[in-house]
């Protein structure tokens, strides 16, 4: 192989290199966040989703790929502290995962 082919097949795996995961974050959203994502999810209503794509493109996102009621594995507690506090999920609380 020559330089120019090495430098083409660098190329493609750079472009071809799984980036997805820089793209997608998840995010802990408080009902009282004015979208209403919460409300969408206790009554069952289909307004979810494009409630959850509007939140995420307002903070810089593309879309919404999952939402959900926050649950208490989402919280993540004290490492080594003297005093331990129960952390509990918070009422109507959501999470909303975005892609950019």
């Amino acid at each position: 192989m020559n330089l120019r082919t090495l430098s083409f097949i660098a190329a493609c795996l750079a472009f071809a290199s799984p980036a997805s995961a820089q793209n997608v974050a998840s995010f802990v959203v408080n009902a009282d966040d004015g979208y209403g994502v919460d409300t969408c999810l206790e009554s069952g209503a289909p307004c979810g989703q494009p409630i959850a794509s509007e939140w995420c493109v307002a903070n810089g996102y593309a879309k919404a790929v999952a939402f959900r009621r926050q649950t208490e594995t989402d919280i993540t507690g004290a490492i080594n502290a003297p005093t331990q506090v129960a952390a509990a999920a918070q009422p109507h609380a959501v999470v909303i995962t975005c892609e950019k």
